[in-house]
């Protein structure tokens, strides 16, 4: 297989990938009524979750990294989004379940539609991936490891985001103000 045909491949997972996810509007109504927006996730997906914090926060949703030196307290009137392929990470599960003894809602977005995780969630968004775990059998990507969940998980959330930006109304120059300028 060469440049192209691996591409075309790729492509045509994450797009059938994403065509049966169903809970987008639900994950929106979360973000946009939420005071703030906490979001966590391990490994190269906690790298895909941060890109999603970081274009949230360029629709002005006051939203944080869990772990970052500057994270303010979370209350009973936040959102925790987790992004975990196997819906059981270990720091991820241990964050859930203490924003569980605050109250906040959770959501989360996984690989697994039955998992620790999702047990204790308010709302679990599943994007039916391949993930590391699987047994050849189960896997659905020619892909190796969690590479088509990260995927997925990234343009899924990119058009969260433009999602929101059209239900707030925004426009390309009103995100500019919340556009980093110390670069």
């Amino acid at each position: 297989m060469d440049f192209l045909e691996i591409k075309e491949r790729v492509i045509k997972e994450i797009s059938s990938t994403l065509d049966k996810v169903e809970e987008v509007n639900e994950l929106v109504e979360e973000i946009v009524s939420a005071s703030k927006v906490f979001v966590v996730g391990s490994g190269r997906t906690k790298l895909m979750i941060e890109a999603f914090a970081k274009r949230l926060g360029h629709l002005g949703v006051d939203v944080h990294v869990v772990g970052a030196i500057v994270q303010p307290t979370a209350s009973k009137d936040n959102l925790l989004i987790i992004a975990s392929g196997s819906g059981k990470s270990l720091f991820p599960l241990s964050i859930a379940k203490k924003a569980k003894e605050i109250d906040m809602r959770i959501a989360l977005i996984t690989a697994r539609k039955e998992s620790e995780i999702s047990k204790i969630s308010d709302l679990t968004v599943y994007i039916p991936a391949s993930i590391k775990s699987d047994s050849p059998t189960e896997k659905l990507s020619f892909q190796p490891l969690n590479n088509l969940f990260e995927q997925s998980l990234l343009i899924f959330c990119d058009i969260i985001t433009i999602l929101i930006q059209k239900k707030k109304g925004l426009q390309d120059k009103d995100l500019l103000k919340y556009h980093t300028n110390l670069e």
